[in-house]
């Protein structure tokens, strides 16, 4: 069992709820940066639906292939071939608010051990 002095314990207090109210920024600006990104995307398949008449879709394959990482994976096994290109072929919007809900998530913890710390200070 271990046992914090008075003062340990605030100490320990407030590295927590500081260590909480810097997760809870840094996920928040994470968040706002990926649903930056996935509102592009979407608005570059948006205009070119209403340009061309058809729908594209914009696979992450395609996003690193534009980020120059399209080389092949080293372990090519079947099985793992089609799974590496089933990932590779999820549409990157869908992924990136997968990745924002994530990021979400994580605000959502931080502000609520931040607010159990601030409460247990007063």
């Amino acid at each position: 069992m271990v046992s914090f002095s008075a003062r340990g314990a605030a100490n320990f207090d407030a590295r927590t709820a500081f260590a909480a109210t810097f997760l809870k920024i840094a996920a928040l600006v994470s968040a706002i940066g990926t649903l930056a990104l996935a509102a592009l995307i979407f608005s570059w398949q948006a205009g070119s639906w209403i340009l061309m008449g058809e729908r594209s879709s914009f696979p992450i394959s395609r996003v690193l292939a534009l980020a120059g990482l399209d080389e092949p994976p080293a372990i090519q096994t079947t099985d793992t071939q089609r799974i590496f290109g089933w990932l590779l072929d999820l549409p990157a919007s869908g992924f990136l608010l997968a990745v924002a809900a994530v990021l979400i998530g994580f605000w959502v913890f931080a502000a609520s051990v931040e607010k159990q710390f601030a409460t247990t200070k007063r």
